[in-house]
């Protein structure tokens, strides 16, 4: 099992999860569901390894989800499932805690192709840059669209992980659902401020906010939709106040 994570470490640093196959990851001589149960439910969920689960799930910065950053942490992940690699059933690096929603749409999945790797939280950053996006759909009420752009400084295979990860886990419908709901909640103050500061305060006061947010996270949620409703001079001069 050492020997595994080893493995694991050094294919994940790469980028290359996808070149593990799950036969290298068998121990001999004991069943997969046998090395599951004997190392992770009773060592480490319900034995004596229970200290390095419960570190591993708090670790998060603002217990949020590494993988969304938009629900909370609720669950330990195996980025290589544990049924069809049970040798890494206990290894660190491939425990990854996550919040139900990542978890289900991950389930017992793996990677069979470079682009279908899920950027791991450990190893991995795709912050460096600013790829998120979101645009305000016409005639919406300021209701916001999300999508993945292609940053230059990015190669195609790492692109092409981020845009995978982003439609798997369905991160456009659950930011767009997150900022839909945040704005119906200042639709009474931006409609105040509107009347007292004009199209430019709303601007100023959502550019603002954005700068604030987008200087923790330059790829969060909620600043890129801050910065979006900023830019757009529909939304600034009261379209937010309209019935689709």
């Amino acid at each position: 099992m050492e020997t595994a994570a080893a493995a694991f470490r050094v294919a994940a640093e790469s980028g290359r999860l996808h070149d593990l196959a799950s036969a290298d990851f068998k121990i001999e001589g004991i069943a997969d569901g046998r090395v599951r149960d004997i190392a992770y439910t009773s060592g480490m969920t319900k034995g004596a390894g229970r200290a390095i689960y419960d570190a591993l799930m708090t670790a998060p910065e603002d217990e949020l989800c590494p993988l969304c950053k938009h629900s909370d942490v609720s669950e330990l992940d195996h980025v290589m499932p544990k049924d069809q690699y049970p040798a890494l059933c206990v290894a660190p690096e491939n425990l990854v805690p996550v919040c139900g929603i990542c978890n289900h749409r991950k389930s017992n999945t793996a990677p069979s192709e470079a682009s279908e790797v899920l950027l791991h939280p450990y190893f991995e950053n795709a912050d460096a840059v600013s790829w998120l996006q979101a645009t305000v759909i016409p005639d919406g009420q300021g209701w916001l669209k999300y999508t993945a752009s292609r940053p230059s400084e990015w190669d195609p295979i790492f692109t092409a992980r981020v845009h995978h990860q982003f439609k798997f886990l369905r991160l456009g419908k659950r930011y767009s659902s997150k900022a839909n709901q945040i704005l119906r909640g200042m639709r009474y103050f931006l409609a105040d401020y509107l009347d007292s500061k004009g199209p430019e305060g709303i601007r100023a006061h959502l550019d603002n906010l954005a700068a604030s947010h987008l200087m923790v996270d330059p790829n969060g949620w909620l600043g890129v939709a801050y910065r979006s409703w900023a830019a757009d001079p529909s939304f600034c001069s009261g379209s937010f106040q309209q019935t689709p």
